[in-house]
């Protein structure tokens, strides 16, 4: 620590550059990332659904949160999952707990209990309800399946909360096979986020 505190004051720095930590109204904010922010904006106006792919450190997390930290949190309620490797019910209980409740034993229970706050979010503290997942490449058919079917409110009418899936660009492939033509047909957009330099340094482009 003293050794980062010498070289921050030699260079006349408050804190060392570049961490992980910057506020997001100190991010530098490149055209692709404003495009991000505003699209992310757009789903939790509209509560629709929508993917944000790209490679490890092109800016999706940033995105992300730039996004979260432009909203209304009184009007806002944002359930973020990092790691949604736990089966379809670890959704329910992460979307319960996040809503402040405890999450009830059986599958089947904790299902309408997710449906009951979600809906009660809306309904009764005017919030719109964000839930986000990080890394949803690695979403399994089912949990997709599941969040797909959670949107469902009103006969089809409405969906209770916005969706946001950030992940690796097999994300976008796999969206795209015919077994999830009714989870596509769903999403608003579709962006895919470019590390300029590290296109520049492997000579590849990002399809989106």
């Amino acid at each position: 620590m003293a050794g980062v505190e010498s070289w921050t004051g030699h260079f006349g720095l408050a804190c060392p550059p570049f961490a992980k930590s910057i506020p997001a109204s100190k991010l530098f904010e490149r055209t692709a990332h404003q495009e991000v922010v505003a699209r992310i904006r757009y789903c939790v106006s509209e509560m629709a659904m929508g993917a944000i792919t790209g490679d490890v450190g092109a800016g999706k997390s940033v995105a992300l949160r730039a996004a979260v930290a432009s909203l209304d949190r009184t009007r806002h309620t944002v359930v973020y999952i990092a790691n949604p490797m736990f089966g379809t019910r670890g959704l329910y209980v992460s979307i319960v707990s996040a809503l402040g409740a405890v999450p009830r034993f059986h599958k089947a229970e904790v299902m309408a209990q997710a449906a009951t706050l979600l809906a009660a979010e809306e309904a009764e503290r005017h919030r719109k309800v964000l839930v986000a997942i990080d890394e949803a490449h690695l979403l399994s058919p089912a949990q997709l399946e599941e969040l797909r079917l959670m949107a469902n409110a009103e006969m089809d009418a409405a969906s209770p909360f916005a969706l946001v899936l950030l992940g690796q660009p097999m994300l976008s492939r796999q969206l795209r096979l015919g077994v999830f033509a009714a989870y596509a047909a769903r999403l608003v957009m579709s962006r895919c986020v470019t590390n300029r330099l590290a296109e520049r340094l492997n000579g590849r482009t990002c399809a989106a």
